[in-house]
């Protein structure tokens, strides 16, 4: 499910983010800048292959280097959203990454959101195990969404009548609010769902409040839990300007960590850092990282493939050798 949607206020943007999922894992990578990487990708695909020319900050519930979203130390965010009406890029000359490092990538070479769409052009997604629709964001206040549908890529560039991205096509939803539409009754649980928390944000940014307007991160949390689900696990406010993520989790509701990209050291030379959201809250609410290890990413990549709910729900067989390729995968990034 979640929701994502981006807004300037007081000449800062800002990009926010609910992840609706039935799984609690959440962990912060840090990305080291400098460093030369092969997508994941099984034959007969040729893999994208790249170098990390930014530093970055990424959130994953899947391990290091399959992100659902994150900031580089350019200003520059990529988040996600299931869209379940994807249909990515059949088989063509183009290397190939997957739907989730796709982000990486950019945040990698990226330092705008024209250079990130300049990037894939070069690429295509292959071997997706989600469905999703992308929210790009920079610090100068542009921003992109891009859909994948019947194979093609389609982006909505800036200006936008709104910013906001759900689980429902972005020209399908324009469609909806245009036409004044408020009742979905004929949609599916699911539909109606998408389309009510699309116009709850979208009435509130239409609406923006003195306090909203002076950015107060409080507010912006508020207005994601308008926008909430009883399966969501965690909630982002991303500060572009000054580099920032504000987070907290379904499990720590009354705490809000603040994480400075500013405060890490990206040279390859310098170890990579990790948290565990849910367990490393340190004194006085404080969020403390350690140093990343291939054991740390293991414990993450097997917690997420073995959870009960999720084997049940999508179904998957995922051997211990292919946890173990996926858990050691950052190690080949050199």
């Amino acid at each position: 499910m979640s929701t994502a949607f981006t807004l300037q206020l007081q000449g800062t943007t800002w990009v926010c983010k609910n992840q609706d999922v039935i799984y609690d894992g959440v962990y912060l990578f840090t990305n080291q800048r400098g460093l030369s990487k092969t997508a994941l990708m099984p034959p007969p695909s040729i893999p994208a292959t790249w170098i990390s020319v930014y530093g970055s900050l990424t959130i994953s519930q899947v391990g290091k280097e399959n992100p659902n979203g994150g900031i580089n130390e350019a200003g520059l965010v990529v988040e996600q959203t299931t869209l379940w009406s994807s249909e990515y890029p059949t088989v063509d000359e183009r290397p190939a990454i997957s739907e989730l490092q796709w982000i990486q990538y950019l945040l990698d070479t990226s330092r705008t959101v024209q250079e990130a769409l300049k990037c894939v052009e070069n690429i295509r997604i292959a071997q997706a195990t989600s469905q999703l629709h992308y929210l790009i964001a920079d610090r100068s206040g542009d921003y992109a969404i891009v859909e994948f549908i019947s194979g093609q890529m389609f982006v909505h560039r800036r200006p936008l009548p709104f910013a906001v991205i759900t689980n429902t096509a972005y020209g399908d939803a324009i469609h909806d609010l245009k036409a004044g539409q408020s009742e979905w009754a004929s949609m599916t649980d699911y539909e109606r769902n998408s389309m009510e928390r699309l116009q709850t944000v979208t009435d509130a940014l239409a609406s923006t409040s003195p306090m909203l307007n002076a950015g107060n991160v409080m507010k912006l949390f508020d207005l994601l839990g308008s926008s909430s689900r009883p399966d969501t696990v965690y909630s982002l406010v991303y500060d572009l300007e000054h580099s920032e993520i504000h987070i907290t989790t379904r499990n720590h509701a009354n705490c809000i960590g603040k994480i400075r990209l500013k405060d890490f050291n990206f040279d390859k030379s310098s170890p990579a850092q990790v948290l565990d959201v849910q367990t490393g809250w340190g004194a006085h609410r404080a969020l403390v990282f350690q140093d990343y290890s291939a054991e740390l990413n293991m414990a993450a990549v097997r917690s997420f493939f073995r959870d009960p709910v999720l084997t049940s729900v999508f179904q998957w067989e995922i051997s211990e050798e292919l946890i173990h390729h996926i858990a050691h995968y950052p190690d080949s990034c050199v």
